[in-house]
């Protein structure tokens, strides 16, 4: 626990601003319902249907008369390091408590979980009611059906859909397969005698969730039914493009799409990939593969008929489904289901159950084999976990492979300067790095776009920002040519060159027009 408290606010207290891309739009989102004081400031907006997280967010910074920064930072910023205690009781619901520890310790390092404890957005909060609800229904199919924590499923399923839409499907996924699997106990798909030494409580009897999943799955419907995107409904929305994804992909038109390639929003590397940028993929992805290891034993461990139980069977029925929607419908190009953001909830369900295995290893196997598996998890998980890049986004470990999300004093400083005394004209953008470029986006400082490259050069445009951090670490620009972002590290000469006119600099960031292009009087830095 006080591993996760050090590395969580570490991150958010030594860095100016926020950390990442998306908590921009939604900090905004909340500046705007404190001035208006109502929720009517987000009313075109998909979180008016789901605004718990803004709620929380602006309620906080009337109740401790803070900043927004330090009330989301004290409220849920404080609350994100504590969720691993919902991995320690589900699994404490299931295998001795040196056990459960070990499933707590291995998800409280996951890249992916300290991702959403220092990026703090709506999928934070709706991962920390996901693993609430996961709590909750073990309880309730495995040590106890009692009304009271059934009512705490309840409440907890209903938060997800009030919070995010995403972690709400990701909950659904989860109650769908409880359904599943107490369908196949009451069919007597599997008749053996329960193993007494497999898991720890009961579970022999399968809960009935069909009421559940029947209120969960209206009031998923009738929610999103209301929720304003895009120009129609956020149901509606999501329907068509997974439509249109699967005539892409070939399913529906029997043609094959080319989902593995890099589209328009991807990024690619400039050059052919280096030894540093595989490595840098390597510690990335190690972690992953790591738990899916522990994921595949505690499957293969629990599949046996012995050891069916509700529980079981809904775990594996989850990280199979889940496993398809992150690994397998992106080779098809299907996104929709947006399957990065799955991955900090699958980390749970696969800790849990690579525990599982593990305590058969220990109890049934040697010595040494159990010995070397837990060695190459305490000697490698941690290290390469706290590398990844998705668990160190305020600071890239290989910072000229990786993007850093987060920004220093002058950067933010530019942003505030010049889009307070931006012009009036319509249509008029700026032109810098991915991803700085988010930043003036989306906290409406001013419309941003990456800037064009054609053969490593950039194209000039009206407006062009230069920060020194586009010469020295990984920052990315449209390659004009490929239609995709690419790594570049392009001097200043090069993004502002001599002929244009410079109209603020601060000493990291200079700010420059071509001649002509903007009345915008010369502004002096700090």
């Amino acid at each position: 626990m006080i591993y996760s408290f050090v590395v969580r606010f570490a991150a958010l207290y030594t860095t100016t601003g926020y950390v990442g891309i998306d908590v921009w739009s939604h900090t905004t989102f909340v500046e705007m319902i404190l001035q208006a004081d109502s929720l009517s400031a987000i009313n075109d907006n998909k979180y008016y249907a789901s605004p718990l997280f803004h709620l929380l967010a602006s309620s906080s910074t009337h109740l401790l008369s803070l900043s927004l920064r330090n009330a989301l930072y004290l409220s849920l910023g404080i609350v994100m390091p504590l969720v691993s205690l919902f991995v320690y009781g589900t699994a404490r619901l299931l295998v001795p408590l040196r056990w459960a520890l070990a499933a707590a310790a291995l998800y409280a390092m996951g890249d992916q979980v300290v991702r959403w404890g220092i990026h703090l957005i709506p999928t934070s909060m709706g991962l920390l009611f996901f693993l609430a609800c996961m709590y909750s229904l073990v309880r309730v199919m495995h040590a106890s059906d009692r009304w009271r924590d059934f009512g705490l499923l309840v409440l907890f399923s209903t938060t997800v859909i009030l919070t995010h839409q995403v972690s709400s499907f990701i909950m659904l996924v989860l109650l769908c397969f409880g359904f599943v699997a107490q369908v196949l106990l009451q069919l007597d798909f599997f008749t053996e005698e329960p193993d007494p030494l497999s898991l720890t409580g009961g579970g022999s009897t399968p809960v009935n969730l069909a009421g559940l999943v029947g209120f969960n799955i209206g009031l998923i419907v009738f929610t999103w039914s209301l929720t304003p995107y895009k120009g129609d409904t956020f149901l509606e929305t999501v329907l068509s493009y997974f439509y249109v994804n699967l005539f892409n992909a070939g399913f529906l038109s029997g043609v094959s799409g080319s989902g593995g390639s890099t589209g328009a929003s991807g990024t690619a590397q400039s050059t052919g990939p280096t030894f540093l940028s595989q490595v840098s993929t390597y510690v990335t992805e190690a972690g992953f593969l790591l738990l899916i290891f522990a994921g595949v034993i505690g499957c293969l461990t629990v599949l046996r008929r012995s050891r069916a139980t509700q529980t079981t069977y809904c775990f594996v029925g989850s990280i199979i489904a889940m496993m398809f929607v992150v690994l397998g419908l992106p080779l098809f190009g299907i996104e929709n289901f947006v399957p990065g953001r799955w991955i900090g909830f699958l980390y749970a369900l696969l800790a849990i159950i690579g525990v599982v295995g593990f305590r058969h290893l220990a109890d049934r196997t040697s010595l040494k084999v159990i010995g070397v598996v837990l060695l190459l998890f305490v000697l490698l998980y941690p290290n390469v976990m706290i590398m990844s890049n998705d668990g160190a986004m305020d600071s890239p470990v290989f910072p000229n492979q990786h993007e850093r999300l987060s920004y220093t004093d002058p950067e933010l400083a530019a942003v505030e300067t010049f889009g307070a005394a931006r012009p009036t004209r319509k249509g008029a953008k700026l032109y810098t790095d991915l991803p700085y470029g988010t930043v003036w986006e989306r906290t409406e400082a001013y419309p941003a776009e990456a800037l064009p490259m054609k053969r490593g050069r950039p194209i000039s445009q009206g407006i062009m920002v230069y920060r020194t951090y586009q010469s020295e670490h990984a920052s990315y620009f449209m390659n004009n040519a490929t239609g995709t972002v690419q790594n570049y590290n392009p001097p200043k000469t090069a993004v502002c060159p001599p002929t244009t006119n410079y109209v603020y600099s601060n000493g990291h960031v200079t700010i420059c027009t071509l001649p002509g292009a903007e009345p915008t009087p010369v502004l002096s830095g700090t």
